[in-house]
């Protein structure tokens, strides 16, 4: 039985050989699996791997597509960082909960991972680029597309919104570590299936950064909006 990480392998080797760039339609699974060898499970995961990282997105009805997903119908023109934070702490709290119901062995893998290489990061772009691929991680563990479609508005809603010039204000060292240590409580609870637990550790986690992002707003006279990776 192929690992994830070999049938993740395999997948990319299978994606640089072909040329296949951001924009290209990848094949439907019931032809990629057994081009590659690999079941449609361990496919499938692999699939899942690339998408937390944002490298592809799939959409029901629409296959699967390298890069980003195009924006959701919902945009932040009128949403300032203030109502996104509001939102995601009504909204991410109980997904954590859910998750720790839901959630399958390779999704709690998948949230402990997102947890750990956001750990290991020293440098601000990967540090955020593993904090988002957590967050989404959390929201594929639900099993909920109407709930994942509501969490993919919100970060539609962060990308749309004017985060840059506080962002390296907001995601100093000393919050990413904190951040972090969060995360990692986070998982453990989801792992855990301890769903009271997960929602109190990401409540807390998201009023964290929701604090940093007032003091910071504060001090620069509530000219700019928050960064897009602050958690």
């Amino acid at each position: 039985m192929e690992t994830d990480s070999a049938a993740r392998a395999r997948l990319e080797d299978y994606l640089r050989a072909e040329g296949l760039r951001d924009g290209d339609r990848v094949p439907p699974e019931r032809d990629l699996a057994p081009r590659l060898g690999l079941s449609r499970r361990a496919l499938r995961n692999a699939l899942q791997a690339l998408e937390l990282e944002g490298r592809l997105w799939r959409g029901v009805g629409q296959g699967t597509w390298l890069g980003e997903a195009p924006a959701a119908s919902l945009r932040a023109g009128g949403a300032d960082p203030q109502a996104v934070m509001e939102a995601r702490r009504t909204l991410e709290p109980a997904l954590a909960g859910l998750a720790a119901i839901k959630a399958s062995p390779t999704d709690t893998e998948a949230i402990r991972r997102c947890a750990r290489r956001g750990a290991e990061t020293h440098d601000q772009e990967s540090w955020g680029r593993w904090d988002a691929a957590f967050h989404r991680a959390i929201a594929f563990a639900c099993h909920n597309p109407l709930l994942r479609q509501c969490f993919e508005q919100l970060e539609a809603c962060r990308a749309g919104t004017e985060w840059g010039r506080l962002r390296s204000l907001v995601a100093t060292a000393a919050l990413r570590q904190h951040s972090t240590a969060q995360h990692l409580a986070i998982a453990a609870a989801i792992a855990d299936r301890d769903a009271a637990a997960a929602h109190r550790a990401m409540w807390d986690h998201l009023q964290t950064v929701h604090q940093a992002i007032q003091a910071t707003s504060a001090d620069a006279g509530g000219r700019t909006a928050a960064p897009r990776h602050a958690a």
